[in-house]
């Protein structure tokens, strides 16, 4: 009865270790109303793992199945990839393990033990769930919450895992080939200290690895910042330029229409007029999205492109509430417009017909932006054109950014 009470005791404090573990790492899912018995729900797998078959389930399988409850613990009630569940649910086991089983390497070397007790009755001292309170107290402290794990390629990722995955190898390799010498239990004493500091440097050079990527991103977006700015700059020019050369045409326009008006010949000058009065209507706006960055941005970018033979079609909804600041709405808006007007007038060269079929829209609280531009030939993708400064600002929001190309036309999404 003592041991089931005992039991009982232990079980609570490494769930409640486990789940304050998994939620310094990740993001939790707002699974109301079941998020509030989430405690409740990993103690209870937690301890049916622990005393269900547990004298008949090989060690290994064991392993495997507390691992496997935290991987499904950590899909129903935290965000992120699978890859991600998977490594902090390896890593998480392992860190208890190596704590039980440094703790009672530690003790059978003191007490000069010829076995290694049954790991049925290992968690059930309890030192060694002061030595796991005391490693989650660090890594608490080493991590300062940076969960935009999108920065970490696939390639990191499989080398992170490898650390865990070869300590919870290592720990099983020990366990089946204990011995009793104290020279063999020395040996695995320090091996277990090594795999824990190992295992808590792996978490250090991950945040390491995190904040120089958020330095490279800012530092990125702070350079596109200034590009921005000059590129505002010329833009505002241009406009200068092209409103004096209209409003020569203007005057030009004006005076013909008083001379026609002279003559009397009243159905000339009204279709002059006409016909000025659209052109003033197309050269001031030719979208309007109720955000002033957006609309400036757009507007530019046609003028722009009609000036080199280059049309623009515009699908738009109110962008009131565009969760972006100015310079990010530059630089999303900006790259991909850029990037579809070179190309354009390549076509235009020729003597083909460019069109860019622009969709700016929110729906379902996200934000949808996509270009589609034909091209001369199948475009070869690169970061060099801009586009890795459209991915920093999507992934700053957990967005997503894509790209297509075929032999006829380029086409790009950004979905925040």
């Amino acid at each position: 009865m003592e041991m089931w009470v005992l039991s009982f005791f232990i079980i609570a404090i490494e769930t409640w270790g486990s789940i304050y573990f998994f939620d310094t790492f990740m993001k939790r899912k707002k699974t109301e109303p079941l998020g509030k018995y989430r405690y409740v729900v990993l103690y209870i797998f937690d301890f049916a793992a622990a005393h269900f078959g547990s004298e008949f389930i090989p060690m290994w399988t064991k392993v495997l199945l507390v691992v496997f409850i935290f991987m499904a613990f950590c899909t129903v009630f935290y965000e992120g990839e699978c890859k991600q569940h998977i490594f902090f649910s390896v890593l998480n086991y392992a860190l208890l393990f190596l704590a039980d089983l440094f703790t009672l390497l530690v003790e059978n070397l003191l007490n000069s033990r010829k076995e290694l007790y049954a790991i049925e009755h290992n968690f059930l001292l309890f030192p060694m769930q002061m030595v796991w309170i005391f490693l989650l107290h660090i890594l608490r402290r080493i991590w300062k919450g940076k969960n935009n794990y999108n920065e970490l390629s696939r390639r990191e990722w499989q080398k992170f895992c490898m650390i865990p995955l070869l300590t919870v190898i290592s720990m099983l390799l020990m366990y089946f080939c204990y011995s009793g010498e104290k020279k063999v239990q020395t040996t695995y004493l320090f091996i277990s200290a090594g795999l824990i500091f190992i295992n808590i440097f792996v978490i250090e050079l991950m945040q390491g690895i995190l904040e120089k990527e958020e330095l490279l991103r800012k530092g990125i977006l702070a350079d596109k910042k200034k590009e921005s700015q000059l590129a505002h700059y010329r833009d505002m020019q241009a406009v200068y330029v092209r409103q004096g050369r209209k409003m020569h045409d203007y005057k030009n326009q004006i005076r013909t229409m008083q001379a026609l008006l002279k003559k009397g010949n009243t159905q000339a000058a009204t279709a002059l007029a006409e016909r000025l009065t659209e052109s003033i209507s197309v050269e001031m706006a030719a979208v309007n999205t109720n955000h002033p960055v957006a609309d400036a941005v757009l507007n530019q970018k046609f003028h722009a492109a009609r000036e080199q033979g280059v049309s623009m079609t515009f699908r738009v909804s109110d962008m009131e509430g565009l969760q972006l600041d100015e310079e990010e709405t530059v630089i999303l808006l900006s790259n991909l417009l850029d990037n579809a007007i070179q190309e354009c007038v390549k076509v235009v060269q020729q003597g083909r017909k460019a069109v860019i079929h622009v969709k700016l829209v929110q729906e379902d609280r996200r934000l949808i932006f996509s270009v589609r531009n034909p091209v001369v030939e199948k475009v070869r993708v690169t970061e060099g054109t801009g586009l890795m400064n459209v991915k920093a600002v999507a992934d700053k929001y957990g967005g997503d950014f894509a790209v297509s190309c075929d032999e006829e036309k380029f086409q790009a999404v950004v979905m925040i």
